[in-house]
C-alpha cells in the first residue's frame, strides 16, 4: 500500500501577525496552511525553520501562541530566537506546544538548550519521519553579543554526521533536515551558501529545508527535496513523499512553493487572535508622518535612497556627525503617498536602542574595508551610511578597496580625528561580523530606539528626501554579491 506524506514548511515569519499593504498577516497565512492540510489531513506535517521569537513588535510569546494555533508540528531555532537572551528564549520554548529542535547550538557548558532536542522521530500514516534541527553557524554574528554570551555554536555538518545515522538506527524511514541555514540561487539556477555546504557533507536526507533569507525555492537535487519558502508568510513550501508501506521504501518525491492568498482568512479562532493582538495599535500605526513623492526600494548589496534615509533617521536620533547600520536590518519599499508609522516599521523591523560613541577616521576606514572583505560573513550586504561618502574599488584586493572617505562637503575624513558616531545595538556589539572594529569603540546606550528616531525624522521632513545622494561610488562589484534583494 502507498501512503502520501506532505511536509509543509516556512521560515522567518518574524511576528508579522498584522495584515498590511505589504504583509499578508497571520490569518491569510493560516488559511494557506489549512487549505494544504485539507488535501491530506492525516499525512501532513507543518515544519517551522525559525526566526519567530524576534525583537519585532509581535515576536516572542505572541508568535509562540500563534504557532500553537497554526498547529505547528516541529520547529528549529533561527538566529532571531536569541535576540532577547537566554531567559526569554527558554520562556518561549517552554510555551511551545510542539518540539523545538537544535542539534548544533548549545549552552557554553555543552548542555542542550532547555526544552530542545537535537532531533525527533514523528510518525504519520504508519511511517517514521526523523527530523534534525540545524541552526546557522553564523548565529553569533547576527545576535547582539550580550544576548548570545551563554551559548555556543558547533558544526552543523558534524551534527548531521552524528545524528542522522542515529535516527536511522532508531527506526526513521524518512529523514528531514530542518535548518535555518541560508542558501543562494545563482543565475544558472544552481545554489550556493551554507545550507548547500551542509547538504553536500551530511549523510543523505530526503528533504532539506532552508531559511534565513527571502526568496522561494523548490527543487530536487541529488534525490533530495530542497525547499525554502514562507518568508513573512507570503508562501508555503510543500514536499510530497509517496511511501510504500509493504517495501518500506519511498516511491516518489516532489516539491513546490504555494503562494499565500492575502484576501483569504483562516478559521475564526486565528482571525480573532490576530485582532486581539493588533487592534489596540491600529490608531498608532495609521498616524500620518510625512509624504513620499517617489517609490523607494531597498537593495541589500547596493546603495538606495531608502537605505540612506534609514541611516539619516539613525543619525538624526543619535545627533552625531556620522552613522552606520546594517542593511540586513531593513527590507521592502516605501510607496508614493502618505507615510505612516506602519510604513516606517515595515521597512525597519528591528527597533534597536541607539548607541553613540567616537570613531577615528582610521577606524572608519577599517570598518569599510571589513564590510567588503570577501571572506567575512555577510559580505554581500552593504552598510547604510549617513554623514560621509565612500569611494570603493572592488577590482582591488582586500584590504585596499577604499579609495577615499569624505564628509558630504568633500572634506577628506581625517585618519587621526575622532568623529561622533551612532549605530544600532546590534552593530555596536559587533553584529554582521564587525566586532574587529566595533570592539575598539566605547559605545554608550541611549534611551532612544530607532523607530522613535525615524518617526521624528520623517515628521520633521514632511516630504521624504535624501539630500546628499549618492553616497557610495563603486568600481566593479563585490566578490560575493549574492544578495536576495
Amino acid at each position: 500500500m502507498e501512503v502520501t506524506l506532505d511536509i509543509l514548511c516556512h521560515a522567518d515569519f518574524s511576528g508579522r501577525i498584522r495584515k498590511s499593504k505589504s504583509t499578508v498577516g497571520l490569518s491569510a497565512f493560516s488559511a494557506a496552511i489549512e487549505s494544504a492540510r485539507e488535501l491530506n489531513p492525516e499525512g501532513t506535517i507543518l515544519m517551522d525553520a525559525g526566526d519567530h521569537f524576534s525583537v519585532n513588535l509581535w515576536g516572542g510569546l505572541p508568535m509562540v501562541r500563534a504557532s500553537n494555533l497554526l498547529g505547528t508540528d516541529v520547529m528549529t531555532l533561527g538566529n532571531h530566537e536569541f535576540d532577547r537572551g537566554k531567559d526569554y528564549l527558554e520562556e518561549c520554548i517552554a510555551a511551545c506546544d510542539f518540539p523545538v529542535l537544535c542539534a548544533n547550538i548549545h549552552y557554553k557548558d555543552g548542555d542542550p538548550i532547555a526544552g530542545t532536542l537535537p532531533y525527533i522521530i514523528l510518525e504519520r500514516c504508519g511511517v517514521k519521519i526523523g527530523v534534525i534541527g540545524l541552526g546557522t553557524e553564523y548565529t553569533p554574528f547576527m545576535v547582539e553579543k550580550s544576548a548570545f554570551l551563554p551559548f555556543t555554536v558547533s558544526s552543523a555538518i558534524a551534527a548531521g554526521k552524528r545524528y542522522i545515522p542515529e535516527m536511522r538506527e532508531n527506526g526513521a524511514e524518512i529523514i528531514v533536515a530542518l535548518t535555518h541555514c541560508p542558501f543562494y540561487i545563482e543565475e544558472d539556477g544552481s545554489i550556493t551558501g551554507e545550507m548547500w555546504d551542509v547538504l553536500r557533507n551530511i549523510p543523505p536526507v530526503d528533504v532539506c529545508i532552508g531559511g534565513h533569507i527571502p526568496g522561494d525555492y523548490a527543487n530536487i537535487i541529488h534525490d533530495t527535496c530542497v525547499l525554502k519558502a514562507g518568508f513573512a508568510g507570503e508562501s508555503l513550501g510543500r514536499a510530497r513523499l509517496v511511501f510504500d508501506t509493504d517495501t518500506r521504501q519511498l516511491v516518489s518525491k516532489s516539491c513546490e512553493v504555494m503562494l499565500t492568498d492575502p484576501n483569504k482568512e483562516g478559521r475564526a479562532e486565528i482571525s480573532a487572535y490576530a485582532r486581539q493582538v493588533t487592534e489596540p495599535f491600529e490608531a498608532y500605526f495609521n498616524e500620518a508622518l510625512a509624504y513620499a513623492e517617489e517609490e523607494w526600494i531597498l537593495r541589500l548589496a547596493t546603495e538606495t535612497k531608502l537605505g540612506d534615509f534609514l541611516a539619516d533617521c539613525l543619525r538624526f536620533g543619535g545627533q552625531t556627525e556620522i552613522a552606520y547600520m546594517n542593511a540586513t536590518s531593513a527590507c521592502g519599499m516605501i510607496e508614493p503617498g502618505v507615510v505612516t508609522r506602519e510604513t516606517i516599521t515595515q521597512v525597519s523591523g528591528y527597533n534597536d536602542p541607539i548607541f553613540v560613541g567616537e570613531i577615528t577616521g582610521k577606524q572608519l576606514y577599517e570598518l569599510i574595508e571589513l564590510v567588503y572583505e570577501p571572506e567575512r560573513f555577510g559580505n554581500n550586504a552593504a552598510l547604510l551610511i549617513s554623514g560621509f561618502h565612500a569611494e570603493l574599488d572592488h577590482t582591488k584586493p582586500s584590504p585596499h578597496k577604499t579609495i577615499r572617505l569624505t564628509l558630504p562637503d568633500g572634506t577628506p575624513i581625517d585618519l587621526e580625528r575622532s568623529y561622533s558616531v551612532c549605530t544600532s545595538a546590534y552593530m555596536a556589539s559587533g553584529g554582521n561580523d564587525t566586532s574587529q572594529v566595533a570592539d575598539q569603540i566605547n559605545y554608550r546606550k541611549t534611551d532612544l530606539r530607532f523607530h522613535d528616531a525615524a518617526f521624528a525624522y520623517a515628521k520633521s521632513l514632511k516630504v521624504l528626501a535624501v539630500e546628499d545622494w549618492p553616497r557610495l561610488k563603486e568600481i566593479g562589484k563585490p566578490e560575493n554579491d549574492n544578495s536576495p534583494f
